[in-house]
């Protein structure tokens, strides 16, 4: 066989391939099983669950909050497609947070960090207000009631000092309060 012949055969290989590779996979339909729903995780706007024979979608982060009795919950009409996303529902699935090794590990560090802010060094900045429409982050601060409040898991909507589980502890001695 010459050469010529060789390469056109490769080529011809080649572009036979190309079509077969850049198809979409085939979508398969989420697994009950690997989607159900756990009152202690995290779940992210978008993240699909299984539930009491229905499937829903996030709408926002939460955590512990029964889909079907919430609002952060929509309810899907058919079974979601989750191939070639990932392994999990949906290509998302809410994270396990061990509350009270995140308490201890973030908890501390977040403390010294509220605590340890040394007006001599850096001006002392006091945190906005709570507001219900905004979203905090692990260690975010923020004031109501008449204190300063730490965000110890993330949230959105939960009031300082009511939501259970807690999602906010009081800053103790933060240098805007030294004032008062």
């Amino acid at each position: 066989m010459t050469e010529s012949i060789r390469r056109f055969r490769s080529l011809l290989f080649l572009v036979l391939l190309m079509p077969g590779l850049s198809l979409p996979a085939a979508a398969k339909p989420c697994d009950p099983e690997q989607a159900k729903w756990v009152p202690t995780r995290y779940y992210p706007a978008g993240t699909v669950v299984f539930h009491q024979g229905n499937w829903f979608e996030s709408r926002e982060l939460h955590e512990g909050q029964e889909p079907g009795t919430a609002f952060n919950w929509k309810r899907l009409d058919s079974v979601p497609d989750c191939g070639a996303k990932s392994d999990n529902a949906g290509g998302k699935s809410g994270a396990r947070v061990d509350t009270d090794a995140s308490m201890s590990e973030t908890g501390n560090s977040e403390r010294s960090t509220a605590q340890s802010r040394n007006p001599a060094q850096e001006p002392c900045e006091q945190p906005e207000p709570w507001l219900f429409s905004r979203s905090y982050t692990v260690g975010s601060l923020t004031r109501h009631g008449g204190k300063i409040w730490e965000a110890i898991r993330p949230t959105s909507g939960d009031l300082p000092g009511i939501a259970e589980p807690p999602h906010w502890k009081p800053v103790q001695n933060h240098c805007s309060m030294k004032d008062q």
